[in-house]
């Protein structure tokens, strides 16, 4: 009953309970995948120039894998989970994330504000404060003009700050 909720009128499986059977069907082997499904289901995402609700928390995420119990595929989604973070807003930015990990480097946070003391300083996909790092992966929606020019206005700002900026996108990858 915990993993049945109704959407408009309609039974379905909880987001939490779904994500764990992504686990279950998924052969051994990467996990990534499934990080990526659970950073989406817990991020907030952007409507109307704003961060709304998530679908679900890691809390959420952990208490429907401690209440499940055994299953097929409890290991990878409990290695999953451990990985699953809030702020990721792209499966790019999630494997970008944990190519960094993978690769030796601390585990970047994300959405950072370029000074968190300044409520209206640039924020940016991933960074490193302690190196004054930031990391941007533009998708598609950054060949646009007007995207191109706040890209470039958030860069300057970070660059006058102090900052630097990579940009990361599908075809330097």
């Amino acid at each position: 009953a915990d993993d049945v909720v109704e959407i408009h009128g309609i039974r379905t499986t909880s987001v939490e309970r779904a994500w764990l059977d992504l686990a279950a069907l998924r052969p051994c082997g990467p996990r990534d995948p499934l990080v990526i499904a659970g950073d989406a289901r817990v991020n907030r995402p952007w409507a109307d120039g704003q961060r709304s609700d998530p679908v679900t928390t890691p809390e959420r995420l952990r208490e429907a894998l401690r209440r499940t119990g055994r299953f097929k595929g409890v290991r990878l989604a409990r290695e999953a989970l451990h990985l699953v973070r809030v702020g990721a807003d792209s499966p790019p930015e999630t494997e970008l994330r944990l190519a960094l990990i993978e690769a030796g480097l601390p585990e970047p946070e994300l959405q950072v504000p370029g000074d968190p003391q300044d409520r209206f300083a640039r924020i940016v996909d991933l960074g490193y404060r302690a190196w004054r790092l930031a990391l941007q992966y533009d998708g598609e929606h950054h060949r646009s003009r007007e995207q191109q020019a706040r890209d470039a206005r958030r860069d300057g700002w970070l660059q006058d700050h102090g900052g630097r900026s990579l940009r990361l996108t599908a075809e330097t990858g």
